[in-house]
């Protein structure tokens, strides 16, 4: 399961998404927060254990009304294109990720604490707004804000967030493959 924690800034926009709780557990947490760049809006997406962030400017009252499915898509998106992988590997890790769609949970609150990280990306957006003159009006730019923002952040145990994140889809593919083929081997020994 998938969740996203939703800060108090952000909560009137997004509706509630809560799937089916039983036997749930969280395998990725992620958290949403708005703040305003010039006259822009906005949001950023953390991933708790990495740090890795993701972008979004001037979403739209539609965007908001269907963000997990906005959001999904952007994240499969770029975790093809972070992971770095073969078309076979590809196949694999949008199989894993499509599956952990399933069950995306959004919560009110945030529980862990992110001020520190928030506002120096504050600062990092507001600087590279300054410095290109504008913020980005497409999907392609924000993600182009976001690896150098993931590439840039604060290092620990050596790996950026973008290097972590990029392990982790990498993991992701290589154990979905694994899946599946042992289960055609095993298919295979059945039918002979």
């Amino acid at each position: 399961m998938i969740e996203i924690q939703i800060s108090n800034d952000v909560q009137a926009w997004l509706p509630r998404e809560l799937p089916s709780l039983e036997n749930a557990s969280v395998r990725h947490s992620w958290s949403a927060h708005a703040f305003a760049v010039d006259s822009h809006e906005c949001l950023a997406v953390l991933e708790r254990n990495s740090g890795y962030v993701m972008l979004f400017f001037d979403l739209n009252k539609r965007d908001y009304q269907n963000f997990s499915r906005v959001w999904q898509l952007r994240l499969l998106t770029e975790a093809i294109a972070v992971a770095d992988l073969q078309d076979e590997e590809i196949e694999a890790l949008k199989k894993n990720m499509l599956a952990d769609f399933q069950n995306v949970l959004v919560t009110d609150g945030v529980n862990h604490p992110v001020a520190p990280q928030l506002d120096k990306l504050k600062n990092l957006v507001q600087v590279m707004a300054k410095r290109e003159g504008k913020v980005p009006s497409q999907q392609m730019d924000e993600f182009r804000w976001g690896v150098i923002l993931n590439d840039y952040a604060q290092r620990q145990n050596g790996l950026s967030p973008y290097q972590k994140m990029q392990s982790q889809w990498q993991a992701m593919a290589a154990t979905a493959q694994f899946h599946q083929v042992s289960a055609q081997s095993s298919s295979t020994k059945l039918l002979h």
